[in-house]
């Protein structure tokens, strides 16, 4: 019987994510055969790094075959050499710290990185012709590493990153989404009515719920199930039971279990088939190489005070 290791911050007070995970682990158990017949071992690891090593001594112990989240990329990376030095694949659904293929050969990620998020939103700031970014963060690693990345790809574009909001054409927040919902709050209370630009975990209503005026906001994250062609029949199960649309990182977490489902049937056995093949999953088609998704999607997230916000694919 297949062992899965599942964890995240698994409690909607630390995080609302929690919640979209936990209804796709769930859609999960029905959906696909092997996932459904394994031994599940669940771990809170509070999206702290002391966490993210908790749960690593918990499911060595437990002899997983696979870990599937560690959503915060502060306890992802406290626990991704030790996943290497047992053996044990690690499926990040939704963390997007660059380094964290790099500090293990075990590691696949299925959502973009940082470094990729970094890109695309020098983009879209150069698109809507936004050249000088303030950009902050809050003090999580996520946030710090986004930060790191923008400033990387700010070298290669014509964007220029100032440190005096006076003089800047847009805001960029990189950060968890409780703290990117109060730098929102508290910069347009404040009268800031700069753009300002959001990193993935920001990609929730929850971010602009209940104001009256948000201005231009943009949010540089993944596109929910109802935006891909893939995910059509998860998206319709996900609103049928929970009566509204799967939110970020739930087809991301459905395409992890659906992967381990596909390779648990494969003979070379979970690791060989992870590293070698293409899989079609609800998120699209996923490989990997150096741990990272070649098929990896971004989408920009636009909220302005005259339209309903819109999505739309960056890639």
């Amino acid at each position: 019987m297949m062992r899965l290791g599942i964890c995240a911050a698994l409690d909607v007070g630390t995080t609302l994510h929690a919640r979209g995970f936990l209804r796709s682990v769930y859609l999960s158990s029905h959906l696909f055969p092997h996932v459904r017949r394994a031994r599940h071992f669940y771990f809170d690891d509070g999206a702290s790094a002391e966490g993210g090593r908790a749960a690593a001594r918990h499911f060595i112990d437990a002899k997983v075959d696979a870990v599937i989240g560690h959503f915060a990329s502060d306890s992802a990376a406290a626990a991704v050499e030790r996943y290497a030095q047992a053996g044990i694949p690690l499926i990040l659904p939704a963390s997007t710290c660059a380094a964290l293929t790099r500090s293990g050969d075990t590691t696949f990620r299925i959502c973009a990185s940082d470094r990729l998020l970094a890109t695309r939103l020098i983009e879209v700031a150069e698109s809507e012709g936004l050249h000088r970014l303030a950009v902050f963060a809050d003090p999580s690693l996520h946030g710090r590493q986004q930060m790191h990345e923008l400033q990387e790809a700010a070298q290669l574009s014509t964007v220029e990153l100032v440190d005096d909001v006076n003089n800047a054409d847009a805001v960029v927040f990189c950060g968890r989404l409780k703290a990117s919902r109060q730098f929102l709050v508290d910069n347009r209370a404040a009268g800031c009515g700069l753009p300002i630009l959001f990193t993935d975990d920001a990609a929730s209503p929850a971010l602009v719920e209940g104001m009256a005026q948000t201005g231009t906001v943009y949010v540089i994250s993944f596109p929910i199930a109802g935006d891909l062609a893939e995910a059509q029949s998860f998206n319709a199960i996900y609103q049928q039971i929970y009566a509204e649309q799967a939110p970020v990182y739930a087809v991301e977490t459905l395409a992890a279990f659906g992967l381990v489902d596909r390779a648990a049937a494969d003979q070379r056995g979970l690791m060989d088939a992870l590293r070698f093949d293409q899989f079609a999953t609800p998120a699209g088609p996923v490989s990997f190489r150096d741990g990272e998704n070649d098929h990896a999607r971004v989408s920009l997230w636009v909220y302005t005070d005259e339209h309903a916000h819109e999505r739309r694919l960056l890639c």
